[in-house]
């Protein structure tokens, strides 16, 4: 559509509104089939959207590690699914420092002598997990504002502190930490509402 000089936005539901003005507009019998050709890919891609959320959530119903995991915040059917193929109890993990090490998401450690100083996020380990990991965080981050319990608080602190970008980052570590935590207790995620909320979520 770019060769006849439609330019289209780039997230999903302005695109869509785009397209649906260009139907209403556009007259050239040429760029109309393109884009009627443009919208059944579009829904075809719905459909297959649809149909492996639901294959998602019917995989993760029968799966108790991901029922778990689906629990807490920004984790939903693909993420749960993933890391539940992976990492099923957390068994192969003494502890939740070392599940966020193997997912890369702990800093990178220089130290000399005396010295000692921590650097960007190692990135080892399975990249794709990770990258769930951080959208789901990202989405916590981002409606941090609509929920008062102590992981959101701490959340709004620390971002308020280092910014956004880091805090998604610290988040998807503490999300993975806590994966494990539930996991080993065999219980799904519960909000906490206390006095230090923030404090005790960094000791998580």
């Amino acid at each position: 559509m770019l060769e006849f000089g439609i330019e289209t936005p780039k997230s999903y539901r302005a695109f869509y509104n785009h397209i649906q003005t260009l139907l209403d507009q556009q007259q050239q019998p040429v760029i109309l089939l393109l884009i009627h050709e443009t919208c059944a890919e579009l829904r075809a891609f719905e459909r297959q959207l649809r149909q492996l959320d639901s294959l998602f959530r019917d995989a993760n119903q029968r799966s108790p590690a991901a029922e778990i995991l689906q629990s807490l915040p920004g984790v939903g059917p693909i993420i749960a699914s993933a890391f539940s193929a992976s990492i099923d109890k957390g068994q192969a993990f003494n502890s939740a420092k070392e599940l966020g090490v193997w997912l890369g998401l702990t800093p990178r450690q220089y130290a000399s002598a005396d010295k000692s100083v921590l650097s960007h996020i190692t990135k080892r380990g399975d990249r794709y997990l990770r990258k769930q990991l951080i959208h789901g965080a990202r989405t916590v981050v981002t409606h941090v504002h609509k929920k008062d319990d102590d992981l959101n608080r701490w959340v709004s602190a620390l971002r308020e502190r280092v910014g956004v970008n880091k805090t998604i980052v610290a988040t998807a570590h503490r999300l993975a930490r806590l994966m494990w935590i539930l996991l080993q207790k065999n219980e799904p995620y519960r909000p906490q509402y206390t006095q230090s909320g923030a404090a005790q979520c960094i000791k998580v």
